[in-house]
């Protein structure tokens, strides 16, 4: 069996073997693609490095970085692990206040962005930087852990969660026996068009180079040309979330592309839609059509193909290596058919993130170690689960979950607000909405698209509300809790 290795050690090996060979091919939102070989991607590598290192940067340390989906992403993450140091990747849209405060929550050694008032440095001194050094090989050393991963928090910065084994894989394994489950193999053509800022997408992203795939990477996500890329890439891999999904079926008739090459459509981020994976199942047909659920803490996983869904519609799939229960609220053991919350145990417990930092959150487990992650769903007679909510009031839009609180926070630091709450509705594209909801101040009158500015200097663009309602009162019970679900009711009806 082939032993273990760094990320950077295999990228090593590969741009030694593959030389010229595109590793990377980049489509830029402007302008014309830009070919990579192996050994070009190899010295960003090492100059980056290089760079990092000159500032300070060493193995045990942590280096976040606020980029979009641009080759210089996938490079210096590469750049961070070959000093052994841990990534922690950011919104390029952060603002420069809770990039600050997420480095001083993590003990970050320096914040890379590409904006000048976001970090400690941005990408273009990096790389000037970079350039100025002598050229010389950096030694690869073992990141322990290699990241950090974020997840939504209710104070508005993010929870940081980390696997804190050494951070090698095994070439050909380098996400266990669930990627052959889902379609992923190695030495094929990959396309990347979700955002690397987001845990999934980067994840694939640099497992597909580890496996030796030439990746075709988007800087921003468009359904005509993802289609088109595909035909013209030959992709055989696409890792892809229900909106691009949507859009995409949209826009086929129109695009034109075949799609003959797609092996393996994957999905996963977010609930999918019946119909719409009927649609891409009737596209591709259901031996293409795969779809993972599981979470930023590996709390463990289910996979389903096209096929078993078919004959379980609705249902996100039976544990892969993984155990599932579902309690009631009293801590009961429910049996098939009774909705409750999910409980899941991975084979190997040793695999998952535990929550890191300060007022780091306890997991929740039963005294067998199966874990929670709030979402509730219920089995049937042969195992498959299906997903019935979250037990908490998480905005799931597009993939990305949003907390509402974080959101409201923002609402009521505006003078003229004196109430507000956000909630999520159905939506064709995205899944769920981010609505906001306002009580205006005595004698005030805010209109919604102030307020959207308002929020939109202060959250990230995905955090921005797509619609504000000013109501006249909000429904809170005796405790003052928001009643979410009747506001999505009434907004429905």
């Amino acid at each position: 069996m082939t032993d273990a290795m760094t990320f950077g050690a295999r990228l090593r090996a590969l741009a030694a073997a593959r030389g010229e060979a595109e590793a990377v091919r980049f489509l830029p939102a402007a302008g014309p693609e830009v070919a990579i070989s192996w050994r070009a991607l190899d010295g960003m590598v090492d100059g980056f490095a290089r760079a990092l290192a000159d500032r300070g940067v060493g193995q045990g340390d942590v280096v976040a970085f606020a980029l979009g989906n641009i080759p210089a992403h996938l490079a210096l993450a590469l750049a961070i692990w070959r000093l052994g140091a841990t990534t922690m990747v950011l919104d390029p849209a952060i603002p420069a206040a809770r990039a600050a405060a997420m480095k001083a929550r993590s003990g970050a050694r320096l914040v890379v962005g590409a904006r000048e008032d976001c970090g400690d440095i941005t990408l273009a001194a990096l790389e000037d930087l970079a350039a100025a050094l002598p050229p010389a090989p950096v030694a690869d050393r073992v990141s322990c852990p290699g990241k950090i991963v974020l997840s939504g928090g209710s104070t508005g910065l993010p929870k940081m969660m980390a696997d804190a084994r050494p951070f090698t894989r095994v070439p050909g394994a380098s996400w266990g026996r669930v990627a052959p489950r889902l379609g992923f193999r190695a030495d094929q053509v990959q396309l990347v068009c979700g955002a690397m800022s987001h845990n999934a997408p980067f994840t694939w992203a640099q497992n597909g180079l580890f496996e030796g795939n030439r990746l075709v990477l988007m800087e921003r996500f468009d359904a005509i040309a993802a289609l088109q890329a595909i035909d013209r890439h030959r992709i055989g891999f696409a890792m892809l979330v229900p909106t691009m999904m949507v859009r995409m079926a949209d826009a086929l008739p129109a695009s034109g592309a075949t799609l003959a090459s797609l092996h393996a459509l994957y999905h996963t981020g977010a609930p999918c839609a019946g119909w719409l994976k009927q649609a891409w199942i009737d596209i591709l047909g259901p031996a293409r059509v795969t779809e993972m659920y599981g979470s930023g803490e590996n709390t463990g996983q289910t996979t389903i193909t096209g096929t078993e869904w078919l004959s379980h519609r609705g249902s996100v799939g039976q544990g892969f290596e993984t155990a599932i229960r579902i309690y009631g609220p009293d801590r009961r053991l429910l049996p098939a058919g009774e909705t409750g919350e999910i409980f899941m145990r991975p084979d190997d417990t040793g695999g998952r993130s535990d929550y890191i930092g300060p007022d780091a959150p306890r997991p929740e487990r039963d005294a067998d170690g199966f874990q929670s992650i709030g979402d509730l769903g219920w089995l049937d007679d042969e195992g498959f689960l299906y997903l019935g909510g979250r037990r908490d009031d998480v905005v799931n839009s597009g993939g990305v979950k949003l907390h509402p609180e974080t959101v409201e926070a923002v609402l009521l630091a505006h003078p003229d607000v004196a109430d507000a709450v956000a909630y999520g509705i159905e939506d064709r594209d995205w899944g769920e909405r981010l609505v906001a909801g306002v009580v205006a101040k005595p004698g005030r009158a805010p209109d919604g698209e102030s307020l959207r500015a308002f929020c939109a200097g202060r959250l990230a663009a995905h955090e921005v509300p797509k619609q504000i309602r000013l109501l006249k009162t909000l429904p809170r019970d005796g405790f003052g809790k928001i009643r979410r679900k009747d506001l999505r009711a009434a907004h429905m009806a």
